[in-house]
Parts: C-alpha cells; sequence; structure tokens
C-alpha cells in the first residue's frame, strides 16, 4: 500500500513543482507560461483588477498569485499522500481519493492533458493502495 502512495505523491510533487517553478518564472522574471498568447490580452489584465476588489493588484498578478498558491496546494497534497501511507493516518485514504478525482475532473474541465493524465493516475493508485 505504502509503495502506491508514494508514485501518487510523487506524480503530484513534480506537477505542483513545476507549477510552482513555472509560476515564479512568470512572477520574477518574464511572463511566458501562464500568459495568455493574445499579447494585447497582456497588456489589458495588466492594467485592470478583480471585480471582487477595486484595490487589488493588477489581474496579471492575480493570476500569477492564485497559480502559485495553487502549486503550494498541490504539493501540500502530496504531502498529506506520503503521511497517509502511514497505518496510523490511513483513514484519510478516501478523502485523498476524492481530491484526486476532483483534479481529475477540474484539470479535464478546465486545464489541460498533462495536469489530467496525472491526476487520473494518482486517484488510480490511491484507490489501488486502498483496496490493498
Amino acid at each position: 500500500m505504502a509503495i502506491l502512495n508514494y508514485f501518487a505523491a510523487g506524480i503530484m510533487t513534480i506537477l505542483g513543482g513545476l507549477h510552482l517553478i513555472y509560476a515564479l518564472y512568470d512572477l520574477f522574471f518574464h511572463p511566458r507560461y501562464f500568459r495568455p498568447a493574445d499579447k494585447a490580452l497582456m497588456a489589458a489584465m495588466q492594467k485592470t483588477h478583480p471585480s471582487i476588489s477595486p484595490h487589488a493588484r493588477n489581474y496579471w498578478l492575480s493570476v500569477v498569485g492564485f497559480n502559485i498558491s495553487h502549486a503550494i496546494g498541490v504539493l501540500l497534497f502530496a504531502l498529506l499522500i506520503i503521511l497517509a501511507a502511514d497505518e496510523k493516518v490511513s483513514y484519510l485514504q478516501p478523502g485523498l481519493i476524492a481530491v484526486a478525482m476532483a483534479y481529475t475532473f477540474i484539470s479535464w474541465k478546465c486545464w489541460f492533458f498533462i495536469p489530467t493524465l496525472g491526476s487520473a493516475i494518482t486517484a488510480i493508485l490511491l484507490a489501488a493502495a486502498l483496496m490493498l
């Protein structure tokens, strides 16, 4: 069981780690990974703010900040998977499967193929670990 959790955590660590590196690159260097393909849209994002807060930083920085916090969340999810490999907290496993399935659904509907595949494999590994 534990080895399957470690593989699942590894997948999420790679996905979350790359996501964090890409988002930090966009924040501190030159926008590359999360910028819109339309350069005019990028300029517009830098000139406006999210409607939720008129005093927020520009929309582009909000997007980058969201991606950084999302990456941290994925890395914490990987840590929980590792912790659940311990028999004392294996009761977390069903919740972890649910989160992996949620990531799979969200990535299928909103993102692209790589996170969908990684999340789906993670959910399968976690479910297999629970059954063993």
